[in-house]
């Protein structure tokens, strides 16, 4: 065997000692890093605990391209606005963004909004944020409800096929531990994150365990992993999460359309049906 030439010993030395350097660097990143929960609204317009119907936190996806924190929140949020929500989001920096810690961080940020005097606390995510927000409603009992859109945190078909499976099984045990929060769940033709078949099942499981639940399957004209970041959704959908959000006394399965019927006022009678019309002779 050749001896290793001096060339060799330095690039290898080099090469440790970038390593060393971008560990440091990361763990300087790590260490700076931290979960903050901001309005996802002007805040001068937040209400307040005393006035707000409740809280809402919105929690983004994860990903390994880009930093997800600055993402947009979605148009279905500025619903709860409109209703008399206060609205926030959890921003988790990728290098600090994990199952368990951004979990424990959502949990104890829904705690917090219970003790300022929030009388409803509702998680809504997408995807990895989807995850988050089901195990926190499972840690803590906060919170209300969950709204979790295309719910995924192993990859994809394409870049996990292996294991992205457990993107269903996974998901079907947070549900079973879930302490007592109402759920709405969502999935999307043409998710590659969604191994399929998960809505009946889930649906068996909330069914099983008596929480309220609303379980979407592939709605119509909204395709694609990201489908409820879109104004489409929005439309179709923001009331009916309004108000399910604000519904504690329906149980078992639900139905937009009940949800929407049921949040409406009721009409006042028309001055004709109160008093009959004069006949005339």
């Amino acid at each position: 065997m050749l001896a290793p030439s001096p060339c060799t010993f330095c690039v290898a030395f080099l090469c440790m000692a970038a390593a060393v350097v971008t560990a440091t660097a990361s763990s300087a990143q790590a260490a700076a890093a931290q979960y903050q929960l901001v309005p996802a609204q002007n805040e001068p317009s937040l209400l307040g605990a005393a006035r707000a119907q409740g809280a809402v936190i919105w929690s983004h996806g994860r990903s390994l391209q880009k930093e997800c924190s600055l993402v947009p929140t979605p148009d279905y949020i500025s619903a709860f606005r409109a209703a008399g929500w206060d609205t926030f989001r959890l921003n988790r920096p990728s290098i600090i963004d994990n199952l368990p810690d951004s979990a424990a961080a959502l949990a104890q940020e829904a705690e917090g909004l219970k003790h300022r005097g929030y009388r409803r606390v509702i998680l809504a995510g997408q995807s990895f944020g989807g995850f988050i927000s089901l195990i926190a409603a499972g840690r803590s009992d906060a919170v209300d409800a969950v709204i979790a859109t295309a719910p995924a945190a192993y990859g994809s078909g394409q870049s996990n096929p292996s294991s992205y499976g457990l993107n269903a099984t996974r998901l079907y045990d947070l549900l079973g531990a879930i302490r007592h929060a109402r759920v709405a769940l969502f999935f999307f033709d043409g998710d590659i994150f969604d191994p399929g078949g998960r809505a009946p099942i889930a649906d068996g499981i909330l069914d099983a365990r008596g929480l309220a639940h609303l379980v979407v399957d592939r709605p119509a004209g909204l395709p694609t992993h990201w489908a409820s970041i879109t104004p489409a959704f929005a439309s179709q959908f923001g009331p009916c999460l309004v108000a399910f959000a604000a519904d504690e006394r329906r149980s078992g399965a639900l139905s937009c359309r009940d949800l929407e019927t049921a949040a409406q006022p009721p009409r006042l009678p028309t001055l004709s049906q109160l008093m009959p019309l004069p006949t005339r002779h």
